[in-house]
């Protein structure tokens, strides 16, 4: 998901300097630019994190993100069953 985030930062200069012709995709555009930077950011900050229980927390929060758009659904789903396993939660020191 850092990777597909931080490629909308092209997508998006790139709809900007369409945006001369058409208003809808400059805005579109400057909206990939703001919001690509920081959804890279948060997920990529998991890879550093030691395992604590409210990184647990942080992971979930992301997969409920990553679920927002239909085409991430088939690896989302089956990872936020794998997510709520007690195995996982064990792993993170997160009980009940």
């Amino acid at each position: 998901m850092t990777l597909v985030y931080l490629l909308l930062i092209p997508l998006g200069i790139w709809l900007i300097s369409e945006g001369e012709k058409d208003g809808e995709a400059l805005i579109n555009g400057i909206f990939l630019v703001l919001m690509g930077p920081p959804l890279a950011l948060a997920f990529g900050l998991g890879i550093f994190f030691k395992n604590k229980p409210w990184h647990w927390i942080y992971g979930l929060a992301l997969i409920c993100l990553s679920m927002t758009s239909c085409c991430c659904l088939p690896v989302s789903i089956p990872l936020m069953l794998h997510w709520v396993k007690p195995e996982t939660k064990a792993f993170f020191d997160k009980s009940a």
